[in-house]
């Protein structure tokens, strides 16, 4: 048991993105994991299978694969999705980035099928592990965003018409990629070691409780108010499951979706990924980066003299 803990702890941690062109993937993993991929608002920077190495200061080796949507490098044959299956078995997170403001599935759906392909047993380990996101939330315009300021940083926050929206979004997409795929999903999570819940669809060893299918809310609800002392537990079966709105550049929604990737992680997973010092409060923007954000000048119509520059003005947001 020593050797193969000790076995396990060596091993390369490893970070799979996948989606279409223009969905930010590498702003993504820049945002969460501190990197440096190359990004492009214009032209497409992902035409092949890119893999970024990260060493950690515990002594750990984190690798990001950063795959391109399958048809987006022009190859389709099945050798090649084979490579994107084999990509993200070895994965331990694997995300699946959709543009938040889109309305087409069919591309992913048709990539995500490919990908799973005909095998059970590895269709049950990439759905298993396959978070789907959707990027980019600050390009929904229902209403403005909120940034929160404390001192020289701060957050931003939707208003509840884009939250609401948002919502909407994500069980749209949960029922069109997640739900289509119920059955080879199995999802983990910890335990402090004293989860004593019997249910079917449940297994239990000393550490960890799996749930077999896609536990909905109103099933992780009503679990919850019968073992009320376990909820964090179905709190985050539930959440593995779940589709997650996010922005990079707001830095909008990432605390929550780090603990939905650290959630689904296994023992050994979980033992390489603390070897790494990730930056603390994902979600702050520095005051002077949120300025940029602000994009709303008036100008006098016969001298051309700028009136108001909104980047220029002082944020006092009440604190």
């Amino acid at each position: 048991m020593a050797d193969s803990v000790r076995a396990e702890a060596v091993k390369p941690f490893v970070v799979s993105v996948m989606g279409t062109t223009g969905t930010g993937k590498s702003s993504l993993v820049n945002a969460l994991f501190g990197t440096n991929l190359k990004t492009d608002p214009v032209r497409p920077c992902t035409k092949e299978v890119q893999t970024v190495r990260i060493d950690g200061t515990g002594g750990g080796r984190m690798f990001f694969h950063d795959l391109p949507g399958i048809g987006e490098a022009g190859a389709v044959d099945e050798g090649y999705v084979a490579q994107y299956r084999a990509k993200l078995l070895e994965s331990d997170v694997v995300l699946w980035a959709i543009h938040a403001d889109s309305r087409s599935v069919t591309f992913d759906q048709h990539a995500l099928d490919r990908v799973l392909g005909d095998d059970p047993q590895q269709r049950t380990a990439l759905m298993s592990k396959v978070t789907f996101l959707l990027t980019k939330a600050d390009l929904l315009t229902p209403a403005p965003w909120i940034y929160s300021k404390s001192g020289q940083a701060g957050m931003f926050a939707a208003l509840p018409p884009t939250e609401t929206l948002l919502r909407e979004k994500e069980r749209y997409f949960q029922e069109a990629f997640v739900q289509p795929h119920a059955a080879d999903i199995v999802t983990s999570t910890h335990h402090d070691g004293t989860f004593d819940v019997h249910d079917p669809a449940l297994t239990v060893d000393e550490h960890f409780v799996s749930h077999r299918g896609l536990l909905t809310f109103a099933a992780a609800r009503a679990l919850a108010a019968r073992h009320p002392r376990h909820q964090d537990v179905f709190e985050r079966l539930y959440d593995n499951n779940r589709v997650v709105s996010c922005s990079a550049r707001l830095r909008f929604n990432l605390e929550n979706l780090m603990a939905v990737i650290v959630g689904k992680l296994g023992p050994g997973a979980g033992v390489r990924f603390r070897k790494f010092t990730l930056h603390d409060a994902l979600n702050t923007v520095p005051v002077a980066v949120a300025r940029q954000f602000c994009n709303l000048v008036v100008l006098d119509g016969r001298g051309g003299e700028v009136l108001f520059d909104m980047a220029q003005q002082n944020l006092e947001v009440s604190r």
